[in-house]
């Protein structure tokens, strides 16, 4: 008989989409146990986007590189009590590692559930292993059906109500911050005949994923010849700033405004909800458009969107036509780049201007 629990630990402890992706699972178990305590275990550096989640009670950061530390072991084993001391009776492992697997067993929660595929042996640490029906392979709907199946949904059950709270809501004062931007912009925040606002995120954490300037150039270029009102903005971290400056020097007539490195996780999800649409590499911003509904033209590269591309019915993705694709390299081994120059920027804008508010 499985028993309801009432004090949940997920553990997801990286990365930005990785976390993004188990949030639609921590919704079905807060529609599905709604009196539940729900804690999560993340590295401490994605903590703030897990502290964006109203889905969860509270956070055990997870500082990853000082635990690594031999001389740190000790901090280790502190943290440890600290997470048992928190009493948790389920712990759910989406990461599905050695290091995700040691710490789901070092919970102490009596119910330890993960993926029956779980690598490097993770597996041998849960109570409860999961196998994966066939043709599932998203990682959002792998996560859904981990918690489906452990939790005994029968085959052709209803499924129980999402939670009412939403994925992410950035904080007050993130939705004020988003909002001086705007102001600073001359932007109306939702004045009639105001035009429509593109987000474009021309960065990504793999060299491969990125597509150049001049791409990112040609399609603001050919949505600004189609819609004369449109509003851009760039976003990214410090790191990207010279792309988005590349890309602002490239455009002949979009004149997008350039907020890299001017905003955190909070503002920028405040900015993107004011947003229409989301140009974007394979890239973290991507998944958190999709998780606050605002639909994303994506490209794809040396990834696969089956498996993590955006997640939902609204949004576009174009993949590059290379015959070795999906590589998952971060730098393209041919040195070709031909996942980039085979893409097709009129297509693109056209996608782009299809989901524009008005269009």
């Amino acid at each position: 008989m499985i028993t309801s629990p009432s004090n949940i630990l997920v553990i997801k402890p990286s990365s930005l989409g990785d976390v993004v992706h188990a949030l639609p699972a921590v919704a079905w178990l807060r529609g599905r146990f709604p009196a539940a305590r729900v804690g999560w275990l993340v590295n401490t550096e994605f903590a703030p986007l897990v502290a964006l989640s109203p889905l969860v009670d509270e956070i055990h950061p997870f500082d990853r590189r000082r635990f690594g530390k031999l001389r740190h072991w000790g901090e280790l084993w502190t943290f440890q009590n600290a997470l048992r001391a928190r009493h948790y009776d389920c712990a759910v492992d989406f990461q599905g590692l050695l290091r995700s697997g040691f710490l789901t067993w070092r919970s102490g929660a009596a119910r330890r559930i993960g993926f029956a595929a779980a690598r490097e042996g993770a597996a041998w640490f849960y109570t409860e292993r999961v196998r994966m029906p066939a043709g599932v392979l998203h990682a959002v709907d792998k996560n859904l059906a981990l918690v489906r199946l452990a939790f005994g949904e029968p085959a052709g059950a209803a499924v129980p109500p999402p939670s009412e709270l939403p994925l992410l809501a950035p904080r007050p004062e993130q939705v004020a911050a988003a909002a001086r931007l705007w102001d600073e912009a001359g932007w109306p925040a939702a004045a009639a005949g105001s035009g429509p606002v593109l987000a474009v995120a021309p960065g990504a954490r793999w060299p491969a994923k990125c597509w150049p300037p001049d791409f990112f150039a040609t399609v603001l270029d050919a949505v600004a010849t189609a819609r004369p009102d449109v509003r851009v903005w760039l976003l990214g971290t410090r790191d990207e700033q010279a792309a988005a400056a590349a890309v602002t020097a490239a455009c002949r007539l979009a004149r997008p405004l350039d907020w890299t490195g001017r905003t955190g996780l909070g503002d920028l999800l405040a900015l993107l909800q004011r947003s229409g649409v989301l140009l974007t590499n394979d890239s973290g911003p991507m998944h958190l458009a999709a998780a606050v509904n605002v639909p994303t033209v994506a490209l794809f590269g040396p990834t696969d969107p089956a498996l993590t591309g955006p997640y939902g019915p609204r949004h576009a993705v174009f993949r590059g036509a290379c015959p070795h694709a999906p590589c998952f390299r971060m730098r393209c081994h041919l040195g070709t780049a031909a996942c980039q120059r085979t893409l097709d920027p009129v297509a693109v804008a056209a996608a782009v201007v299809e989901r524009l508010p008005g269009a």
